[in-house]
């Protein structure tokens, strides 16, 4: 909640513009990572030691599949891509003559099959995430957890004779460090735009169901709730009619007719809770609807109804007085509710209450 009034202050354009630029920044700091660790097994490729060199591509191949799997929107090329290098690296240390003799003698084999298993039981869960994207961050964490453990299992473990690979390894160990950052930043990112993008939705929704000028439901609302409801088997239905804008907006002018349209939703909506829908259905009509059932207590709205809608309507300049009808209709079958709905919006109603 805290959250979605914090967006709310914000414009939802500025919102969408601040995390994309946001995003492209922790983007270009991945990028820089990934180009600095592969300029540093680039240094370290004519050095003595293979078994290290292989080490680092396949930190340099799992950081990218990381990077390219939080890239949004979701590329599945590229990140199949990604997955299929980091693979081939996995094989190459274990496979090619330098590297597996030396990750033999140290006794490290174990532990790079068995996270080669790992890996390779991540190809199913790539191939659902293709299809469902809503699973990409719990791919994610999944694909990070095991990218953390080989990289303490390799500062633990490798330890590079040459002093100046060792300053590289110093080195390597901080990029990774700001890889790891700009990656749980990268996920915090897809969260929050997947949030925003999703609120806007939702504001888009809600502006398309409600009425700009009461904020009641619209027209078009009452016509999807209908369908949506289909199985219900009766209403209470109520039909309100606001017969004097006309007669206002000729006399005092069109934002006077809106103040008394705006004056009757304001006290139809203070009487009935949310479990009754509140629909403006044409200009100066308001429809009540509510599913009949044995607790329905339509008699006791309609005396507040009455008493609400007869009070004048007091501005600074003058006093404005609703002329108001209103139609019930306690038990109205779902199979008559268009018709009558039709009947209603054709023809004045009846002054039952006012």
């Amino acid at each position: 909640m805290m959250l979605k009034s914090i967006i709310n202050k914000i414009p939802i354009n500025v919102a969408k513009l601040t995390l994309v630029l946001l995003t492209s920044l922790v983007l270009m700091v991945n990028l820089f990572t990934i180009d600095r660790i592969n300029s540093i097994n680039a240094d370290l490729s004519d050095r003595k030691n293979e078994a290290t060199w292989f080490v680092l591509q396949l930190v340099k191949e799992y950081s990218n599949l990381i990077t390219q799997v939080s890239i949004t929107p979701y590329d599945n090329a590229k990140v199949n891509l990604a997955y299929d290098l980091t693979w081939s690296r996995f094989d190459i240390i274990l496979n090619s003559k330098e590297s597996s003799r030396f990750i033999a003698q140290a006794n490290y084999r174990s532990f790079f099959e068995q996270h080669f298993n790992k890996f390779k039981n991540l190809e199913k869960s790539l191939q659902l995430t293709a299809k469902l994207p809503d699973l990409r961050l719990p791919l994610l964490k999944r694909i990070q957890l095991n990218f953390d453990q080989i990289i303490r299992f390799i500062n633990d473990k490798f330890r590079i004779e040459n002093p100046i690979a060792e300053q590289y390894r110093s080195e390597l160990d901080k990029l990774l460090t700001l890889q790891k950052t700009s990656s749980i930043t990268l996920v915090v990112l897809v969260t929050f735009i997947s949030y925003v993008f999703w609120l806007d939705a939702s504001l888009r929704k809600k502006i398309q169901r409600n009425d700009a000028l009461t904020g009641t439901l619209n027209r078009a609302s009452l016509n999807e709730d209908i369908k949506h409801h289909s199985s219900w088997k009766s209403y209470e239905l109520l039909s309100i009619r606001v017969h004097n804008v006309l007669e206002v907006n000729q006399r005092y002018g069109i934002d006077y007719g809106d103040i008394i349209i705006k004056a009757t939703a304001r006290r139809i909506m203070s009487i009935f809770d949310s479990d009754y829908r509140v629909y403006r259905y044409s200009g100066a009509q308001f429809i009540i609807l509510h599913r009949k059932s044995n607790k329905s207590s339509g008699n006791n709205h309609l005396r507040e109804l009455k008493n609400a809608l007869s009070q004048p309507v007091d501005l600074s300049d003058m006093t404005l007085v609703l002329d108001v009808s209103v139609i019930y209709d306690p038990d109205l079958e779902n199979d008559h509710l268009l018709e009558r709905l039709t009947q209603l919006s054709r023809r004045p109603l009846e002054t039952d209450l006012i």
